[in-house]
């Protein structure tokens, strides 16, 4: 029987938990507010309601180099 290959785990960033990937480009204040509304839009997601287009509009801001 083949042996299964272990899945890597995603890097994560210490301080918000997220993968260090959604928050890269960013540092100190930018970062911090940009983990806080990531974290706002999954809430809303999971809870399944309507993520607004100004919180998304923030995120991309806050993402941009």
């Amino acid at each position: 029987m083949p042996k299964h290959t272990k899945t890597r785990r995603v890097p994560k960033d210490k301080s918000s938990g997220l993968p260090k990937k959604y928050l890269s480009g960013t540092s100190g204040a930018k970062r911090k507010e940009l983990a806080d509304v990531l974290a706002r839009i999954s809430k809303l997601y999971k809870e399944g309601k309507r993520i607004p287009q100004s919180l998304i509009r923030r995120r991309m801001e806050l993402g941009k180099k």
